[in-house]
């Protein structure tokens, strides 16, 4: 026969289990959530330092916080607010920015980004079944014939001339449709 005392370990257990799942505060208690710290409360300390004469000190407060500490919720806020994320005024270039910019090239035109956007709405659009059926896919991306463009760069070194001399050779990655291959079979 089994003792009160042999089930009262197990049952205290199975309840202090059941307990935990039932709330959050009582999952926090036994260790079963995690408990991290407030990231807008955490901060840095200021170093520790002495005056030159013991002197200078000024007599302490009780009672007052410290003359040196920041709170820390400001100083986060103050880090992440948009007046400090972005330079205030013109930005000086120094000389080799200047040069970095200009081999560069030129500055692109205002809509580019509109363009380059339209063009990858355009280019990601699949398409519909008929194309697929005749494999007239316009959005078929062309890839770069990678033996063929080294073969042009080398060519364009050993004749002296720019690397951008010439037109890259590309290959088309469609594929013919179901029409397309059974045309081909005749």
């Amino acid at each position: 026969m089994i003792t009160r005392s042999a089930l009262a370990v197990p049952s205290t257990i199975l309840l202090a289990l059941a307990l935990a799942g039932c709330s959050d505060n009582m999952k926090k208690s036994f260790g079963l959530e995690a408990n991290p710290p407030d990231a807008y409360q955490v901060g840095t300390l200021p170093p520790l330092s002495l005056p030159p004469e013991l002197g200078q000190l000024q007599t302490p407060n009780p009672g007052q916080p410290p003359t040196q500490q920041v709170n820390a919720a400001e100083q986060g806020a103050n880090i992440i607010s948009a007046s400090n994320a972005l330079p205030s005024g013109p930005q000086q270039i120094s000389p080799a920015g200047e040069a970095f910019l200009n081999q560069a090239g030129p500055t692109p035109q205002g809509n580019i980004r509109a363009e380059v956007n339209q063009n990858a709405a355009v280019a990601s659009k699949s398409g519909n079944f008929v194309d697929k059926l005749m494999g007239s896919n316009p959005n078929a991306p062309a890839v770069v014939n990678a033996d063929a463009e080294q073969r042009r760069l080398q060519e364009n070194a050993a004749l002296g001339e720019p690397a951008t001399k010439g037109s890259t050779p590309q290959e088309s990655t469609a594929h013919p449709g179901l029409f397309q291959r059974v045309l081909n079979m005749f």
